[in-house]
């Protein structure tokens, strides 16, 4: 543990001193106590100097690596689980969703930390794109669960699917099938089982056969994005290039994970033919919503011409339910997703500043492309059930967002 914990310093310290390079002096003072917080384990600190450095840098990848480094810790060494009391409340004014909030208020003092950490991930997915691991990290804490969960796998089947995964471990990939096969045999429902072995025939290198489960897996969990991603690159392996940017075209329907975007612009950059024209841009706000249950708070001081951004869900948080989709109940001409409406109050307050981070939006929303653009392109993980309505009931108009706009032809 010992050894662990100096290692953990080492990289920490090397990213400290990467991310020196072309700071003002007031920022390299920031970063050195920093570092010394950190160092005594005073994480809490460390992590609020960071928040005022990235304030000032807010596009540097080695700062936010740093951020999520910091709250990871103050987060693994206070781990605590929601809080043990039960609120109830009684009165004139008694309601459930009154103790309903009391309860999250308390749950979300509890674990704090832990809190601290995802909206370290969260917001470096607002300033970083392509951030891979941040964006399947958010995935998996925010979106997998809605649909599968091993709690109700047989016993049985989860002590079989242990066994694998350590024969995976070692690299007995052979082996490590075929418990997952009788993992799966012993409880038909273990989707993870059916999804690894066709993992264990990918690093077997038997890429037929790994494409063949991951069908499956998908024919199981068509909402997951893990299956996809693994047949696209199963195909990819087989020397199945473009059925393979086809797959992964098509996942942009299932989840835009940053690792899908790169994976598209870096085949379209092999071609030479098309390339990604993603338009992203600094996102300066968290997403609107109708009541914060994720606690993101806000992290940038100054949100520029997010303000107005900001300030367009307070005219309309009657009309939205707690997803951001507009009420059925609603007969108003209002759009469909609080994010487009949000978006559209921003472009048509900034409409006589030259802003040009939002000019692509400004076409996009000429085109009739602004829904796609915003909850595609410019997605984060908040906005999920609004991308996963556009996928499910427009998604001819995504495709031809994703066709027209996002790939286009190289000049």
């Amino acid at each position: 543990m010992i050894f662990f914990k100096h290692v953990l310093l080492i990289i920490f310290v090397s990213t400290v001193t990467f991310s020196h390079a072309q700071m003002d002096g007031t920022t390299k003072k920031q970063l050195n106590k920093v570092e010394k917080y950190y160092g005594e384990k005073k994480y809490s600190k460390a992590a609020e100097l960071m928040k005022e450095v990235l304030n000032k840098y807010p596009i540097n990848e080695s700062l936010w690596k740093m951020y999520q480094e910091i709250t990871f810790q103050n987060y693994r060494e206070h781990a605590k689980t929601a809080s043990t009391y039960t609120v109830s409340v009684s009165g004139k004014n008694a309601s459930d969703t009154l103790a309903s909030s009391l309860q999250e208020l308390m749950d979300y003092t509890a674990q704090l930390p832990k809190y601290e950490y995802y909206n370290a991930l969260y917001y470096s997915s607002l300033a970083i794109p392509y951030a891979t691991r941040v964006s399947s990290e958010l995935r998996s804490i925010y979106v997998d669960g809605l649909y599968y969960s091993d709690k109700n796998i047989s016993f049985k089947s989860k002590a079989f699917f242990d066994k694998a995964d350590g024969e995976f471990r070692a690299k007995n990939y052979q082996k490590a099938s075929e418990y997952y096969q009788k993992a799966f045999d012993e409880d038909t429902n273990n989707y993870r089982a059916l999804l690894y072995i066709g993992d264990s025939y990918y690093a077997m290198e038997y890429y037929g056969k790994a494409a063949e489960y991951f069908r499956k897996a998908i024919a199981m969990q068509p909402n997951l994005l893990e299956p996809v991603k693994y047949l696209s690159d199963a195909l990819a392996r087989k020397g199945e290039r473009d059925r393979a940017f086809i797959v992964a075209k098509q996942s942009l329907l299932v989840y835009p994970d940053e690792g899908i975007f790169e994976k598209i612009a870096l085949y379209l950059n092999e071609e030479g033919k098309k390339k990604l024209d993603r338009n992203w841009i600094l996102r300066l706000s968290s997403s609107n919503s109708i009541r914060d249950r994720h606690h993101r708070n806000q992290f940038f001081k100054d949100p520029l011409h997010f303000s107005y951004y900001r300030d367009a869900v307070n005219d309309v948080k009657e009309y939205y339910d707690e997803n951001g989709l507009l009420k059925a109940t609603i007969d108003k001409p209002l759009d469909t997703y609080l994010e487009v409406y949000c978006w559209k109050k921003m472009l048509e307050a900034t409409r006589n500043e030259d802003i040009p981070a939002l000019e692509y939006a400004r076409y996009m929303e000429q085109q009739g492309m602004l829904a796609p653009y915003v909850l595609v392109s410019l997605f984060n993980v908040d906005l999920y059930p609004q991308y996963r309505h556009l996928a499910d009931t427009k998604s001819e108009l995504v495709k031809a967002y994703i066709d027209n706009y996002l790939i286009i032809n190289v000049k």
